[in-house]
């Protein structure tokens, strides 16, 4: 709360007449923020907040369960913009429902290279860096909750070029290996990197990071990229998130690839991903009675899905999704069907978002979850 307060006495100032006119209005409305600069245009902020409220029901037939349950899912404030001058920026989020800072990183662009310092997101894969705010589905996949890299803290190196038409993105980082949440010690660090080739040239207002073809892509689209993470010292069952595993450390490989086309409202995403332990037990067991204790969560999995966005703005959504954990001491194997509608008012700044799935669990009844999810954003 008391973060709270203080961004809202920052935005209270800058609306103010005691900054003796220094501070102007730059505009805003939904999707684009409140936005405000200096005279001499050496500081710029845009302020904006989202709010995700949803509704999930859930049903296992074969033990005439039922369940349902509404929430707040998500609500974040962003703060972002640059100062001293536009090649060093910064961008602060918080999330309101959980009570916590996810990004707070400061970004220095020089020619072709972008240096990061903080707390964000590592080059992982394609639907985890893509924001919770633009997605095709109301929420991620199986695939990415079991896979992802998230968020860490240290230093990036981003890059970008072009090779005649094609546009090529490497982007490096070397971070704590803990994650966001976590101030304890470790005794590694984390080595992630990233190489996206688009051959057909960019994407449209950064669309290969959104989830649907909103912008309906007047020629082909395409992004393949691949990734790699080494998290050494990890005590956590998936490296930068998870549960903590105590008195007991592994080093964790990640690496995988994802691709997406678009074109004229139709989307293509498939994505790719396995984890390993390359030095460490995977599975922990009591040493008297043998049970299993813990384990590091490590296998294979995949997502791949497809939508098309009509004219009137409708878009139906397919998606198949899946893990295959190791062994059962890991995790069982998990299978998503799942279809979607989604209608976008004012393209993802508000939407309506509903899909069905049926999920197969190894040695468990099928489930059918049904999601509704209002998202909204200024």
């Amino acid at each position: 709360m008391k973060l709270i307060k203080s961004l809202f006495v920052v935005i209270v100032l800058f609306t103010t007449n005691n900054i003796s006119g220094q501070i102007t209005y730059d505009g805003g409305g939904i999707g684009k923020g409140i936005r405000f600069k200096t005279e001499d245009d050496s500081f710029y902020l845009k302020f904006r907040t989202r709010v995700q409220v949803r509704w999930d029901f859930e049903n296992i037939p074969k033990d005439d369960y039922y369940v349902n349950k509404a929430n707040v899912k998500r609500a974040r404030l962003k703060f972002d913009g640059y100062f001293l001058n536009k090649n060093l920026r910064y961008k602060i989020e918080y999330d309101v429902v959980k009570g916590y800072v996810r990004d707070a990183v400061i970004k220095y662009k020089t020619g072709d290279v972008d240096i990061w310092f903080g707390q964000a997101k590592l080059p992982g894969n394609r639907e985890r860096v893509t924001s919770s705010a633009n997605l095709q589905t109301v929420d991620r996949s199986i695939f990415n909750a079991s896979y992802n890299l998230d968020r860490d803290i240290g230093l990036q190196l981003h890059h970008s070029f072009y090779l005649g038409n094609v546009y090529i993105k490497d982007m490096y980082a070397i971070t704590s290996g803990n994650g966001i949440k976590d101030l304890n010690k470790s005794s590694g660090v984390s080595l992630t990197g990233k190489l996206e080739v688009q051959p057909f040239g960019k994407f449209t207002s950064k669309n290969d990071y959104k989830g649907s073809d909103i912008y309906r892509e007047e020629t082909p689209k395409l992004a393949v990229a691949i990734y790699g993470n080494y998290n050494m010292g990890s005590n956590k069952t998936r490296g930068t998130v998870g549960l903590p595993i105590l008195d007991r450390e592994a080093d964790l490989l990640n690496y995988g690839g994802d691709l997406t086309f678009k074109y004229n409202g139709f989307s293509v995403l498939a994505e790719a991903g396995t984890r390993e332990v390359t030095e460490g037990e995977t599975v922990l067991y009591d040493p008297i009675s043998g049970d299993v204790v813990n384990s590091f969560y490590t296998g294979f999995g995949a997502n791949i899905q497809s939508g098309y966005v009509f004219k009137n703005n409708w878009e139906i959504v397919g998606r198949y999704a899946f893990t295959n954990p190791t062994s059962v001491d890991v995790g069982r194997d998990i299978t998503n069907y799942t279809v979607g509608v989604n209608k976008f008012v004012i393209g993802h700044a508000f939407k309506l978002q509903a899909d069905v799935t049926y999920r197969q669990i190894e040695g468990n009844n099928d489930t059918y979850i049904a999601r509704l999810q209002l998202e909204f954003q200024f």
